[in-house]
């Protein structure tokens, strides 16, 4: 009598049978590095990972991922996780906002897993424009989902205008300010040729420009005559070309000589 045997075939579930099939790359954002490696070791998925905490492995949470979810990749294929150090609820530092568009919060505040609330004009229907003051101040640590409050205004703040430097009053000083290319002290006038001037330390043939340090006007001459060294004076004008500057009665005027 012949021996029989029989063998039973088990159909492949269908789930081995894809086994080696693409899959779709899982949402990791927001997961916290346990749960990262137990959805990726069920996927059939690598991953190496970039940011703080990535080189000893002390990361907290994933805070983006390339590829996107929801995309094909081969099995033990491998993803890039970028991940951070801040625990997905807990404590994390308050950005710094001031300065910032409206966009400019929003993303900042999602990042950080934040609330705000807005005071300032254009607050209650969102059409402010830059924030202006926060509270609590950047790098203070809250708790997640923490509520901070913005002063906003509708306006960018137009830059403070440079502060006016105070003209500097040599006339009744005496004093004599010098630097590269430059001297300021004091002019007179007296009766001379116009466009021609004087001057006690600059060499005859020189240009220079004379300007006037009350009101800012200038005029330029040409030294051709030597006056004489001593006090604070640094050029003398004709009267025609003092009279461009100040009326002649003044005398004597504070002045910036260049050349």
């Amino acid at each position: 009598m012949l021996a029989t045997s029989v063998v039973l075939l088990t159909p492949l579930s269908a789930g081995a049978a894809g086994k080696h099939a693409p899959v779709r790359m899982p949402d990791l954002i927001g997961r916290t590095r346990v749960q990262t490696y137990r959805v990726m070791r069920a996927d059939g998925l690598y991953f190496v990972t970039r940011g703080p905490g990535s080189a000893n492995d002390h990361w907290a949470a994933v805070a983006a991922q390339s590829p996107r979810p929801g995309t094909l990749i081969a099995w033990h294929g491998e993803a890039s996780v970028t991940v951070t150090t801040i625990s997905p609820r807990g404590p994390r530092p308050v950005p710094r906002l001031v300065g910032r568009t409206r966009s400019e919060v929003y993303a900042a505040m999602r990042a950080a897993q934040l609330y705000f609330k807005t005071v300032g004009p254009g607050s209650t229907n969102s059409t402010w424009l830059i924030a202006t003051a926060q509270s609590p101040a950047p790098g203070t640590r809250v708790a997640w989902h923490s509520e901070i409050t913005l002063h906003v205004v509708r306006v960018r703040p137009r830059p403070k205008a440079p502060t006016k430097k105070k003209v500097t009053q040599v006339v009744a000083s005496g004093v004599v300010i010098s630097g590269p290319g430059y001297k300021i002290g004091v002019a007179t006038w007296y009766n001379y040729v116009p466009g021609q001037c004087a001057s006690p330390f600059l060499p005859k043939g020189t240009r220079v420009t004379v300007r006037d340090e009350t009101t800012g006007q200038a005029i330029t001459c040409v030294i051709t005559d030597r006056e004489n060294a001593g006090g604070n004076h640094v050029v003398d004008l004709s009267e025609t070309q003092f009279a461009q500057l100040e009326p002649l009665w003044r005398g004597v005027i504070s002045v910036k000589v260049t050349w």
